[in-house]
């Protein structure tokens, strides 16, 4: 008897173990799933017949007659809605999509597909009901356009004909901190995958570290999971605890042996369209703390740096003009800057010709794509790769030394640009027909450091 209820006490104990586990794997099933939508864009189809090719038979030098055009809608991703005031952050590779050519040599047909317009389309669940098809409801334009993050970020702005909606408090998913997992972590990934159909597709996984790879840049400081992904996640949801730590962005190749990786790009890579949402755009977005930041796993420039941002005035007009912006270290003049870039320009172009040439690419070929002259491109074959035929300062930029950046302002004169924090720095401002502008600054220790209104005077 005693024995029985002993058993009778340890399985309540294992049942009642059970039934919490159980919970707790409940409790990481949003219980919302409107905020993780689907984007596509509005495409122009037009199908011409015999176009031309270049000799290459690469470029299309006329596309033909015009024979039908069509407008279609395209998903190509997905997006997670991450403010009440309707911001989206998704990949850049998600909004960039370029032109689509299709040849088909039996009948002499080129099949052309082009994005129309900026925004994109938001397909959103309209009754939480994540067994259903999302439906077409929204229009978003790009606020933040992150091509080395490969992020992006939208803001909702219409209905889906177009008209400019009231405000609104939208459902959104809250950030979450993707340096203070422990390894081994859930991860659960949200998302449209083109193999899943149309409908929302939910994988779970495992958090197995940050991809750490010197040789590729691009990747080094991905999150890596088992979760299962296809393209189509691009853009979506990777939560941790119902917080979204990062956006899904690739997979490892079918070619590769072993099990299949997602890598996902931790949430504090779209700092930089956050810190634009704001101060450009006078939005709300989420904040980032900067221990997440400063974390010994964050890999990635928002570490180090400091996004410095600010606008261009016109003093003579009162209003924002574009200018070049170059930002350097004190002990540089303008005019030594000019000659570094010039020189890493020179580099740039020799180590690309290089390497075209090792990918068997010809001569003529190499010049044509680097609008250089056949003799140019052979001398640029004889080049050797050195110390001696590099300057110190070369040497020193390419193990990372701070000597400068630069950008354009846009066409209202706003700029933001990644800074090593608490250095001495010099704010150059060129712009045709106005003096020249220059003035001392040091960086915070912080994320984002505004310098406002810079003005710049006329002749």
């Amino acid at each position: 008897m005693r024995r029985r209820g002993r058993c009778r006490r340890t399985l309540g104990f294992v049942f009642t173990a059970i039934c919490l586990c159980y919970q707790a794997m409940a409790q990481e099933v949003p219980s919302d799933f409107s905020p993780f939508v689907r984007l596509g864009h509005l495409m122009k189809v037009s199908i011409y017949r015999n176009p031309v090719f270049d000799p290459s038979g690469q470029d299309v030098l006329h596309p033909g007659d015009l024979i039908k055009e069509e407008t279609v809608q395209m998903p190509v991703g997905s997006g997670t809605i991450i403010s009440a005031e309707g911001l989206i952050l998704t990949n850049w590779h998600v909004y960039q999509v370029e032109p689509q050519y299709q040849y088909d040599p039996t009948s002499r047909s080129l099949r052309v597909a082009e994005k129309m317009g900026d925004a994109m389309l938001v397909y959103r669940l309209h009754d939480n009901d994540p067994l259903k098809i999302p439906v077409l409801q929204y229009l978003a334009a790009p606020l933040s356009l992150d091509e080395q993050h490969d992020t992006a970020l939208l803001k909702i702005v219409a209905d889906s004909e177009g008209n400019e909606l009231d405000p609104r408090d939208f459902s959104y998913v809250p950030l979450g901190n993707p340096f203070g997992m422990k390894i081994n972590a859930d991860i659960t990934v949200l998302g449209y995958p083109g193999k899943g159909g149309d409908t929302i597709t939910m994988t779970e996984g495992k958090f197995l570290g940050y991809y750490r790879e010197e040789r590729f840049p691009g990747l080094d400081g991905f999150i890596k999971t088992n979760a299962a992904m296809a393209p189509g996640n691009s853009g979506g949801a990777a939560l941790n605890e119902l917080a979204l730590v990062g956006v899904p962005t690739a997979v490892t190749l079918p070619s590769q042996a072993g099990s299949d990786l997602g890598y996902i790009h931790p949430v504090t890579w779209a700092l930089k369209g956050f810190a634009v949402a704001e101060f450009k755009f006078g939005l709300h977005p989420p904040k980032i703390p900067n221990h997440w930041l400063s974390s010994p796993y964050n890999s990635d420039e928002t570490g180090q740096n400091v996004y410095v941002l600010g606008s261009i005035v016109s003093a003579n007009a009162n209003r924002g003009v574009n200018g070049r912006v170059i930002v350097a270290r004190p002990d540089r003049t303008l005019a030594a800057i000019r000659k570094l870039h010039q020189e890493l320009e020179t580099m740039a172009t020799i180590y690309l010709a290089h390497q075209m040439r090792d990918f068997g690419l010809p001569v003529e070929e190499i010049g044509r794509r680097l609008d250089l002259s056949m003799s140019q491109v052979k001398e640029i074959m004889t080049f050797v790769f050195s110390d001696e035929n590099l300057s110190e300062d070369v040497r020193n930029y390419i193990q990372g030394e701070f000597f400068y950046e630069h950008t354009e302002s846009d066409p209202e004169g706003f700029f933001i640009l990644s800074i090593p924090r608490e250095r001495k720095i010099v704010f150059h401002i060129v712009k045709e027909g106005y003096h020249p502008f220059s003035r001392q600054y040091i960086t915070e220790d912080g994320s984002v450091q505004d310098l406002g209104r810079l003005k710049i005077y006329g002749y």
